[in-house]
């Protein structure tokens, strides 16, 4: 139904990937839909290392109350049956581990440590994205930095909504007014503006840098969460939300966390079916 990337240009630290997870995770969660998390990494198994602890085999790990996660031989594998054209319903799914049953599937990075083969591999996401959005609700592509240039475009140009993640302060608002001067992606209205890592208490919130930046509807952030963090680098992030969505204690930092979360789960739903009725 909807492609959704996630993206940034800078070569700052953004938050960008665990961004993008705690989103498919909230929303898999709360909404009835089928989500596909793609992660595009090289060298990079963070989004992986969230639902999975690193240091246990992978065929033992069954995260509580859910599906077994299938295991196949990932991304490589998938390219390959695509080389051949004999994809079929439901090929991606095939190919992804199971988080939560008939709610979210991750399709890991590219197990390649070769960056030539990784670049070949890359330049089948755009195709694989559109093959996964027959079967999913929605697909997520957290897209690596070190992507080569043509591939970043070709899906960021097939994408519904383009998660531009950025980090507070000055600087990165300059990089978003410079952007929408020259880049053909923000002269449509399909960005999301997210703030990733973030601190409620620096000058640049989302209400002052929205106001900045002129923007119509305030700015989503993912706030920065000790626990969450950890649970991202522990296999639990599963779990993490799992405890806490139902949590009533405004003050809590874990609060905070989740509604923040859900308002960008919200904000993403809103704008495709936006965008969706103008077409």
């Amino acid at each position: 139904m909807a492609i959704v990337s996630f993206w940034s240009n800078s070569k700052r630290e953004t938050g960008q990937t665990l961004s993008s997870v705690a989103i498919a995770t909230c929303m898999a969660i709360d909404h009835n839909n089928k989500i596909l998390e793609i992660a595009t990494g090289f060298q990079d198994s963070t989004v992986e290392n969230c639902f999975w602890d690193p240091n246990k085999s992978a065929l033992n790990q069954v995260i509580p109350g859910m599906n077994r996660a299938s295991f196949n031989n990932g991304v490589e594998g998938l390219v390959k049956i695509m080389q051949s054209n004999r994809t079929s319903s439901n090929i991606v799914s095939d190919y992804a581990r199971v988080v939560f049953k008939d709610r979210l599937d991750v399709l890991p990075a590219p197990s390649t440590n070769n960056l030539v083969e990784y670049n070949k591999t890359t330049e089948y996401y755009s195709q694989l994205a559109s093959i996964a959005n027959r079967d999913y609700n929605y697909v997520f592509i957290d897209i690596d930095r070190r992507m080569q240039e043509q591939s970043k475009q070709s899906i960021l140009a097939q994408s519904d909504i383009v998660v531009f993640t950025l980090k507070q302060g000055y600087e990165s608002l300059k990089d978003v007014i410079n952007l929408r001067k020259d880049n053909d992606i923000f002269k449509k209205d399909k960005v999301v503006l997210l703030v990733g890592k973030y601190d409620k208490f620096s000058r640049f919130n989302v209400t002052n840098m929205s106001r900045e930046l002129k923007e119509k509807r305030k700015m989503v952030a993912i706030p920065y969460n000790t626990l969450f963090f950890e649970a991202s680098s522990e296999g639990t992030v599963a779990d993490f939300f799992i405890k806490y969505r139902g949590i009533t204690d405004q003050t809590d930092r874990n609060y905070i966390f989740i509604q923040e979360t859900k308002r960008a789960c919200d904000e993403i739903i809103n704008k495709f079916q936006e965008l969706r009725m103008r077409q």
